[in-house]
């Protein structure tokens, strides 16, 4: 028995001196960090004219690529990152396609990040573009999914030093403004796919070489395909819909002279009431946000009296209305309920969900729903105090 500990003791620790009989060298690898797919053009391919569904595949890569010259050392930079692009009408079709193409394995362990070109989206389910990702050991569920307004390659091509890197930072900005949503990463768009669940994905937009994560694709559960964006200002709306602003700053007019105000969020806390008579489906939402002052265009002195500090919070509560109404609109009119209240009405009234998911959207695209707005400001920055009552 001590024989036997002792034989894989030393078989474990040659493994660890020698390394894997498998490994490559990391100068060697052709490591993956990012994926665009878009839906391939019509238009012939060596000579063979592609299937209406036929996808284009971008690759960024980033391996050994450093000058081989001490000339070209002298007179350019290293290129950091490669993109190749293929066209087949599978995944696997088209990656085996670039491995007889380059000298460098493929590794793809480490893909940051996956995006979907808006004509693919909306033609394809992405349960199926997804499908190949998503069953490999290789990609971790980790890697977040982007869905791009107009062609998806173009993001792997911004004026950046690894767009992937780019792309994946999103969520570090989160704290700054509520006009972004929470990273969805592959496991969890899997997830909701299965579970036949709307769901919506940050989108991007890519303008002369820049990104902007100013939309938001809406993907409607069943078919798992797009059918819509929606914009900053609904993004953010929805964002205090779900109670998931961390931050941000919300513009807003005083009432009494129409100067600026402009409020920082702090924090955001929401509760979604479902309520059932008969068939009559409602909503209740009530949100609650705690912020500060961040800056006005009302001359109120050193100190700001109470009435103004109301000004500021209903000319706060009157923009953050507004936004809830565009989005709630946009969303009843597309029937896609990526809001949660499915959720709280299936929690409230388990038997009764049974009887109504398969036409949810339906009912959703059309039930009344109230919502209630209460900010309150406890901080007004470095700048001026609030008014001592006497």
């Amino acid at each position: 028995m001590y024989r036997f500990r002792y034989l894989i003791l030393i078989i474990c620790f040659c493994l660890f001196l020698t390394g894997c009989w498998d490994s490559h060298d990391i100068e060697q690898l052709n490591i993956h960090v990012g994926t665009a797919l878009d839906k391939a053009s019509s238009s012939t391919s060596n000579g063979k004219q592609q299937s209406k569904n036929a996808i284009k595949l971008t690759t960024q890569s980033i391996f050994n690529t450093q000058p081989t010259t001490e000339s070209d050392q002298a007179n350019q930079e290293p290129q950091k990152y490669i993109n190749i692009s293929g066209v087949g009408n599978s995944i696997i079709e088209i990656v085996q396609s670039f491995s007889q193409e380059n000298e460098h394995p493929s590794y793809g362990q480490h893909l940051k990040v996956i995006v979907i070109g808006e004509a693919l989206a909306k033609t394809m389910n992405i349960g199926e573009i997804l499908d190949q990702h998503s069953r490999t050991y290789e990609i971790r569920d980790s890697c977040i999914l982007l869905v791009a307004e107009g062609s998806a390659a173009d993001t792997l091509n911004i004026h950046t030093d690894i767009p992937s890197f780019t792309l994946i930072d999103i969520d570090q900005h989160q704290y700054k403004t509520a006009k972004l949503l929470p990273p969805l990463t592959i496991g969890k768009a899997v997830s909701k796919m299965a579970a036949h669940k709307d769901f919506i994905i940050q989108g991007v937009q890519t303008k002369k070489g820049k990104i902007n994560f100013n939309r938001a694709a809406l993907i409607k559960g069943g078919t798992n395909r797009l059918v819509g964006f929606l914009n900053e200002e609904e993004i953010e709306g929805l964002n205090w819909l779900m109670g998931k602003a961390k931050g941000g700053i919300i513009k807003g007019r005083d009432p009494k002279t129409g100067g600026l105000i402009m409020y920082e969020i702090v924090s955001v806390k929401n509760k979604i009431t479902p309520y059932l008579n008969g068939d009559h489906i409602s909503f209740d939402v009530n949100i609650e946000s705690v912020g500060r002052l961040n800056e006005d265009w009302v001359l109120a002195g050193n100190a700001f009296s109470n009435k103004f500090i109301k000004r500021a919070e209903i000319a706060t509560e009157k923009e953050v209305r507004r936004q809830i109404h565009q989005t709630l609109t946009k969303l009843q009119k597309y029937q896609i309920d990526v809001a949660g209240f499915n959720e709280q009405f299936r929690i409230h009234y388990p038997k009764e969900w049974k009887r109504m998911k398969k036409d949810w959207d339906k009912r959703f695209s059309h039930v009344p729903i109230t919502y209630h707005i209460h900010t309150t400001i406890r901080d007004y920055m470095v700048k001026g105090r609030k008014e001592i009552s006497k």
